[in-house]
């Protein structure tokens, strides 16, 4: 019995260890200013290296549509999705997108190596090749989004407010909400959402952020509600999940992309 002690001391000096390795680094002294919170998911998106996106989207939005003279139409986006693996060291981004409300159109698209590739449903099993900016994404403005987001919250004027936690995912996640309103906004008129011209005029827009409690505060996800004067309402559900995980991203093959002339 004497012998064996020192092994189980070992054993359990081993597991402790192995407790506080695992556990190291991500406790974190609870965030209570909800500017702060915001503040924290921007910093961590900065220094981040990767990162997966899924939005989805639930309600109608009126939309200057190019057929029809560009006239605003309401269009139900109801089931609109995207999904997307963004590699933020190389500027490279692959993903997926549905609007089954306009005609079931989708399509794939791959931002790398200073180009776009996209392929729809209108254009044909091929992607159509471009330079990187021309394309439908351009993943070299993905932490400028973040940003561009942390900017609008932190706004002077703008009243953000704490909200409960709420578990997302397997972790914890605190919650800020902004209600902005058209001037918030910075626009009076058409602006874009997902790559589509909305009309924003009279619109109010509720954003929620999740950011998780661990370090390094990684933002989890958005709720963004736009609230138009005639009672419809839009509603876009952005989760961001997998930071910093390994992501490859290459062009298409040769054979799937459609000749220049």
């Amino acid at each position: 019995m004497i012998r064996r002690l020192p092994a189980i001391f070992v054993l359990a000096a081993a597991v402790a260890i192995l407790v506080a390795a695992c556990n190291g680094g991500s406790a974190a002294p609870a965030l209570t200013d909800p500017k702060a919170i915001v503040t924290a998911a921007i910093k961590s998106t900065d220094a981040a290296r990767s990162v997966h996106l899924d939005i989805a989207v639930d309600g109608t939005a009126t939309i200057a549509l190019p057929i029809g003279g560009g006239t605003g139409t309401p269009v139900n986006l109801t089931g609109t999705t995207a999904s997307a693996d963004i590699d933020l060291t190389k500027t490279a981004a692959k993903g997926t997108f549905s609007v089954p409300a306009l005609l079931g159109f989708g399509g794939a698209v791959i931002a790398v190596d200073g180009k776009t590739y996209l392929k729809t449903t209108l254009t044909g099993p091929l992607y159509q090749r471009s330079a990187a900016g021309g394309g439908a994404v351009d993943p070299s403005h993905a932490r400028g989004l973040i940003d561009n987001l942390g900017d609008l919250l932190l706004k002077p004027g703008v009243t953000l407010v704490k909200g409960a936690d709420v578990a997302c995912g397997p972790r914890q996640c605190y919650t800020a909400t902004a209600d902005l309103t058209a001037t918030d906004l910075g626009t009076t008129g058409t602006g874009a959402i997902g790559g589509l011209p909305v009309d924003l005029t009279g619109a109010t827009l509720k954003l929620t952020v999740r950011v998780e409690r661990d370090l390094p505060n990684h933002l989890a996800g958005v709720t963004a509600v736009l609230s138009m004067p005639n009672g419809s309402a839009l509603t876009v559900e952005l989760a961001a999940s997998k930071w910093d995980e390994p992501v490859s991203i290459t062009a298409p093959p040769a054979d799937q992309v459609k000749p220049t002339k």
